[in-house]
């Protein structure tokens, strides 16, 4: 399959935002974790109605990291029936330097099998993107091409590559995905509230009870609680 069905359907996360947006009422996304034997999966609603997002059971992947018939089939079951309106996908970039690694070529290498002939999970209509929950940053490269990356020094005993820079993916979940995707794109969902500043009276009181209930103050700093990926 050619990676143009992939640029197709892939859009930036403000698009799938706004796309919920419009769809608010009966519309949800559908959040994804790839690794290299199942796919995490998530789904939610918008966040301004406060729930979390729905935790399903991970769809297994065949030797390699195949993607099955019954892959497919049964993502587009969960597109139609929560009526998605569009799909976030963990990005999994490297801690250390902020760069795609081998995790982001399996999901770019997952996707575009996944997204192949008579697959139906993302249209035009409901796009993709990709979103790196951990917000890393790529060291930018001097005149020369150098990065400073790989001069840093480590206080490390042991450095185990297969497991912190080629498994990033493992330690990313599709809830918490869609979460970090909420306060980026809702941010004043999750602002507390803010309490009314008290004022005093400089009139003498009339009486010893206090005309508001003191309570009260304690509860209009709750917060607003939402999904998620």
């Amino acid at each position: 399959m050619s990676s143009k069905t992939l640029l197709k359907v892939l859009t930036a996360p403000s698009k799938i935002a706004s796309s919920l947006d419009w769809k608010k009422l009966n519309g949800s996304v559908l959040s994804l974790n790839i690794h290299k034997n199942r796919i995490g999966l998530a789904v939610a609603s918008h966040p301004s109605f406060g729930k979390n997002a729905t935790s399903l059971d991970d769809i297994p992947l065949a030797k390699n990291g195949k993607i099955t018939k019954e892959c497919k089939e049964r993502l587009a079951t969960l597109a139609r029936d929560y009526r998605v309106c569009g799909v976030v996908v963990a990005w999994p970039l490297q801690n250390d330097t902020g760069r795609m690694g081998a995790s982001c070529g399996r999901v770019l290498h997952t996707l575009e099998e996944l997204l192949g002939q008579d697959s139906t999970l993302c249209t035009p209509g409901r796009p993709l993107c990709l979103w790196d929950g951990k917000h890393s940053l790529a060291e930018p490269e001097d005149q020369w091409g150098r990065l400073k990356a790989y001069a840093r020094t480590s206080d490390k005993k042991v450095h185990k590559a297969s497991e912190e820079q080629y498994n990033e993916d493992e330690t990313v979940f599709a809830s918490k995905v869609w979460e970090d995707f909420c306060r980026s794109h809702w941010p004043e969902l999750y602002q507390p509230a803010v309490k009314p500043a008290r004022t005093t009276s400089l009139a003498p009181a009339r009486t010893t009870k206090t005309s508001v209930d003191e309570s009260n103050w304690e509860d209009s700093s709750a917060y607003v609680n939402a999904a998620l990926l």
